[in-house]
């Protein structure tokens, strides 16, 4: 072998590794969590041609797990989850080391946005989404791809499957022998599916079981939505 080739090898710079602050150039993870199947399938739908890879936790606990393996290149956390408030989890994804690049907290209620920011959250993202291009634009300093603009539609399909799914979740809980906790967490799910499908009747019957115990009539509203879906 050539000497003077073999030295000015190994004297060449080294390609720099890309930093972890520039996830965007090798695809990146976006960690969702979310405990509704509907608003997780359309952030699944506005997530494609981002070139990287999306995976969904339903709980605290579950995404504890996941960040005890790696550390995503964006979070996606939900406020109302079924085991505690995302507020907890934004606050320990936010001191964790290395810190999660961007981590944005999601809730139907923009009253919470404050408390959400003074979590660690470094923006808000409100539900139901106001359309593709808005969600891209929140995820844009990370996923590089959304700088690019979209083709897309400017809002997401509702996935019938995924409304079921809710549907069946929240009748389970409002239906279980447990009450506190479950019924609390029925009727935030409920409220929020009520404010993603523009649901006023629903969220009428939110509001009466709340402010007067009445959960019969909200059980009979979501029984005539699922009678209403098409079976998958």
């Amino acid at each position: 072998m050539n000497t003077d080739h073999a030295l000015a090898t190994r004297l060449a710079p080294k390609p720099m590794p890309v930093p972890l602050s520039q996830p965007s150039l090798r695809g990146g993870t976006l960690l969702l969590v979310e405990d509704s199947r509907l608003s997780s399938e359309a952030i699944r739908q506005m997530f494609r041609g981002s070139g990287g890879r999306l995976r969904r936790a339903e709980t605290l606990i579950s995404a504890r797990r996941h960040l005890s393996l790696y550390t995503p290149d964006a979070a996606l956390v939900d406020l109302g989850l079924p085991d505690g408030s995302g507020l907890e989890l934004i606050t320990e994804i936010d001191r964790k080391r290395p810190r999660v690049p961007l981590i944005i907290a999601l809730s139907g209620q923009p009253e919470l946005e404050q408390a959400a920011l003074e979590a660690g959250a470094d923006r808000f993202l409100a539900k139901p989404f106001a359309s593709v291009a808005a969600f891209r634009a929140q995820l844009a300093p990370v996923f590089f791809q959304f700088r690019l603009g979209t083709d897309q539609p400017d809002t997401p399909h509702p996935d019938p499957a995924a409304l079921r799914d809710d549907i069946y979740l929240a009748l389970d809980l409002l239906s279980g022998e447990r009450k506190g906790r479950d019924r609390a967490y029925a009727l935030q799910f409920v409220a929020a599916l009520a404010r993603s499908l523009s649901d006023p009747e629903l969220a009428s019957a939110v509001y009466d079981a709340r402010t007067q115990g009445r959960f019969a009539p909200l059980a009979n509203c979501l029984q005539q939505r699922l009678r209403n879906q098409p079976l998958v």
